[in-house]
């Protein structure tokens, strides 16, 4: 096995990305209640059934009244009309017969013989002329009317197949009656921390060992991203044991993703595990720094994703790897890395002949976007999560980068 780890063949991340989406399947459809289905992925074209709104109504508190009739007023000799009746929000029945103009509340319904409300703020009433009101403004016609359909006309797509719901579609579902929702299922994730040294919080810290914390990163990221995880107990740096973890993680899961004991040393066992399981290698190396021994196989028609198990590793391996294919595989219509452009705001010293991602702290001053590489970020530290809302992406080459220069960067 040691011949074959230090045979690996290394792709470029675009490629690596490209080869996980093409082994990616999307996920069923199931239906929910329309509040269970806030922060799902909507599985179809959804059209509006009929227009919004469906009746004409007044958009503010007023005045119904005919333009004719109020044209020509102004403060020196207002239009006077008669004011007859009054209709509020949700009124069933309208006044019958001729009105010169009727009280009218904001979302009460407007017969077709007014063409303009008036605004409360723009009518003099006097107790001594009830039932007549002054209109000393002319205001526009249709004013303060909305229109049969002017919100939302009938039969147009409204929301796109591989929206995310949040709290804006549920306010338009809501308003066209919708219960309940067709959704992409939530993929369930295993996660199998590996290493001897590792516990779990809340057992008493060996000597020598450490809390394990990439697998809680990792079930934490997962479900800001819309997942179920499994996450496993650490399982130790044996071949067996591990092979076990992963063979009762491929019944329970869509797709598993592994972090330590997959770089070539004597005790990192993935890719022995691997080739045991007759697994489809899709890639064991990643041109890039740091993670560079991510890989990925496809096992009993599963994806599993064998991360590094250094912190800052595991965290880029999972937003350059997991999170595109996890969104891909969730349905979402949006699923790619989004890179921008910021300026360096300090040297970068040290070269790398690959990509290098840093974590980072990017922010806008004066409408400028600069970012901010942290000074603990290397590989095995975590002390740079507590700051970091970025990456940088570091160009490959042997001086690194430097203070003011543009550089690609993607929030985190």
């Amino acid at each position: 096995m040691e011949a074959n780890k230090q045979s690996r063949r290394g792709l470029a991340i675009a490629e690596a990305v490209e080869l996980l989406l093409q082994y990616t399947k999307k996920q069923p459809t199931e239906h929910v209640s329309l509040m269970n289905s806030v922060g799902r992925v909507l599985a179809f074209d959804f059209y509006s059934q009929f227009p919004i709104p469906f009746f004409r109504k007044a958009a503010m508190d007023g005045y119904a009244v005919n333009f004719g009739d109020i044209e020509y007023a102004s403060v020196e000799n207002p239009a006077l009309l008669q004011v007859t009746a009054e209709i509020r929000a949700g009124s069933v029945e309208l006044p019958l017969g001729q009105h010169a103009s009727v009280r009218i509340y904001t979302g009460a319904p407007v017969s077709n013989q007014y063409d303009t409300v008036i605004m409360q703020e723009a009518v003099i009433t006097m107790p001594d002329e009830i039932p007549f009101a002054r209109f000393p403004f002319p205001s526009e016609r249709g004013k303060h009317i909305a229109e049969i359909g002017e919100d939302i006309p009938a039969g147009i797509c409204v929301i796109t197949q591989g929206t995310v719901i949040s709290s804006k579609e549920i306010a338009i579902l809501a308003s066209f009656g919708i219960q309940n929702m067709e959704v992409f299922r939530k993929p369930i994730v295993a996660v199998i921390p590996i290493g001897d040294e590792l516990q779990v919080p809340g057992e008493t810290l060996r000597q020598y060992h450490l809390y394990e914390s990439n697998g809680f990163m990792l079930e934490a990221r997962l479900i800001e991203s819309g997942a179920d995880c499994k996450r496993y107990p650490p399982v130790p740096d044996d071949p067996i044991c591990i092979g076990q973890a992963i063979q009762a993680a491929l019944l329970e899961a869509d797709f598993i993703i592994t972090s330590g004991g997959v770089s070539v040393g004597k005790y990192d066992y993935i890719l022995q595990v691997m080739e045991d399981m007759s697994a489809l290698p899709l890639f064991t190396k990643v041109l890039m720094r740091p993670g560079a021994p991510t890989s990925a196989f496809l096992v009993k028609d599963k994806l599993s994703i064998h991360l590094s198990g250094n912190p800052s590793a595991c965290f880029v391996g999972y937003e350059l790897f997991v999170k595109p294919m996890l969104l891909f595989k969730s349905g979402c219509k949006t699923y790619g890395s989004e890179h921008i452009e910021a300026i360096l705001d300090a040297d970068v010293g040290k070269p790398s002949p690959y990509p290098r991602f840093l974590r980072s702290y990017a922010e806008i001053r004066k409408g400028v976007l600069y970012v901010t590489p942290l000074s603990k970020d290397r590989s095995g530290n975590i002390a740079a999560f507590a700051k970091a809302n970025a990456m940088c992406l570091i160009p490959p080459g042997g001086s690194g980068a430097a203070r003011g220069q543009i550089v690609q960067m993607q929030w985190i």
